[in-house]
């Protein structure tokens, strides 16, 4: 088994790129993931209206043995806890 990862450090979140079907990238503005060797492990984005609107969600998406699963999601109040959030999950996922 693996060493979970012991700092936040260790992870690296990156805003968020859009491939358009012209083939241009878009960089969303406040929209951020987590990639690991190529896997999206997590994503956290700000909401705009709805009864959410000005919270973060965020949202796990791997689970045990790195493949696609949705581990947990919510919303908090800003980026840095719904990081933590998303983090701390991570920490638990064998592999990562």
């Amino acid at each position: 088994m693996l060493e979970p990862r012991s700092s936040p450090s260790d992870f690296k979140w990156r805003r968020t790129a859009f491939a358009r079907i012209d083939g241009a990238i878009d960089i969303a503005e406040d929209d951020w993931s987590l990639i690991t060797d190529g896997i999206s492990a997590a994503r956290v984005y700000h909401v705009r209206g709805g009864p959410h609107d000005g919270r973060r969600f965020w949202a796990v998406q791997i689970g045990p043995g790195r493949v696609p699963f949705d581990s947990g999601t919510g919303n908090a109040d800003d980026g840095r806890e719904a990081r933590e959030a998303c983090e701390t999950i991570l920490r638990t996922i064998e592999g990562l």
